[in-house]
């Protein structure tokens, strides 16, 4: 690594070392300031509409679930 790059390293880490707390307060205000309700109403949304394009099949996926795990060695 020539000085260059070793500084240009250094500098680097002390930018994260400066923004990582201010970008977790952030992070933590947001989460704070979120509605869980809404984001529940969201994603509801998205699973209905993903429904029309993707529509479920008409098992439950447990067989093929039992395949996978079949091959797993038992503890």
């Amino acid at each position: 690594m020539t000085d260059e790059e070793r500084i240009l390293a250094k500098r680097w880490v002390d930018t994260w070392k400066a923004a990582g707390p201010l970008l977790e307060k952030v992070r933590e205000d947001d989460i704070r300031a979120s509605v869980t309700a809404d984001g529940f109403r969201v994603f509801d949304g998205f699973v209905k509409a993903s429904l029309v394009s993707h529509p479920p099949q008409p098992w439950s996926g447990l067989v093929e679930q039992q395949k996978w795990f079949s091959k797993w060695p038992r503890a």
